[in-house]
């Protein structure tokens, strides 16, 4: 018996079969990137907690803290007064308290006979003062400063720490000194027969307590130097003018 011979299909054939099928491709499932999922997810959260906290800094600082005496009522900062004086809603001689808004220098005028200005506040917290400054880059002074010189100082934006030595010990006002040296935009002095142990002065504003360890110490220095809403002269510097006090040679105006 003869068998059959299976007949082969042409290999052109079996091409065109192969050719028509579909082959489908084998998905390997990745795993998560769950490290770098996670650091994202804290850097995110990191940026948004600086972010916040940058805001509440520049927010809080525009604040006045609690118990400070603002001279600049009914409005709420020189430049508020300022707008409402060019805007002619308000004249200086309307004003509760118009030094806020006077800035001459008395030494300039041509009749200046030499007499130091005059303040109706005592430490004064701005008005007519000396054409030099007090330096204020963070000095504390043994002895009592010209007020006109010091006025000056808070022109330029600074914060002029007095207190009465009379009613503080020494280790109190070194630790005052501390919150001062070094710190530009501030500077420091006795102020013997003011009304209170402590006094913090900058232009248009004030601050008493007659307790050295006031926190509202630091918050009124962070509130008050260099405070762009009340800053009286712009660009202003601390350093360069004059060092000397009372015990010293009587300092002049230039």
């Amino acid at each position: 018996m003869s068998s059959k011979k299976k007949k082969q299909q042409p290999k052109a054939f079996k091409d065109r079969q192969n050719s028509g099928r579909t082959t489908r491709a084998v998905q390997v499932k990745q795993p998560k990137p769950w490290g770098m999922i996670i650091t994202f997810s804290v850097v995110g959260v990191v940026a948004l907690g600086l972010i916040g906290a940058a805001a509440f800094v520049v927010w809080d600082r525009g604040q006045p803290p609690s118990g400070i005496t603002s001279f600049y009522e009914p409005y709420g900062s020189y430049q508020e007064v300022q707008t409402a004086i060019s805007d002619g809603e308000v004249t200086e001689e309307d004003l509760d308290s118009p030094w806020v808004v006077e800035q001459n220098h008395v030494d300039a005028a041509e009749d200046w006979d030499g007499t130091m200005p005059t303040y109706d506040l005592d430490p004064p917290a701005g008005g007519n003062h000396l054409s030099q400054w007090q330096t204020c880059t963070g000095i504390v002074y043994d002895a009592p400063v010209e007020n006109g010189n010091a006025v000056h100082s808070l022109e330029h934006g600074a914060v002029w720490l007095t207190y009465d030595p009379e009613a503080l010990s020494e280790d109190e006002i070194a630790s005052l000194s501390d919150k001062i040296e070094g710190r530009d935009y501030s500077f420091m002095s006795p102020y013997p027969g003011q009304s209170s142990a402590v006094s913090l002065q900058a232009w248009g504003t004030q601050y008493q307590t007659d307790d050295p360890s006031d926190s509202t110490i630091d918050e009124y220095l962070n509130f008050a130097i260099q405070n762009s809403d009340n800053l009286a002269e712009m660009n202003a510097t601390c350093s360069g003018g004059v060092s000397t006090t009372t015990a010293d040679t009587a300092p002049t105006g230039g």
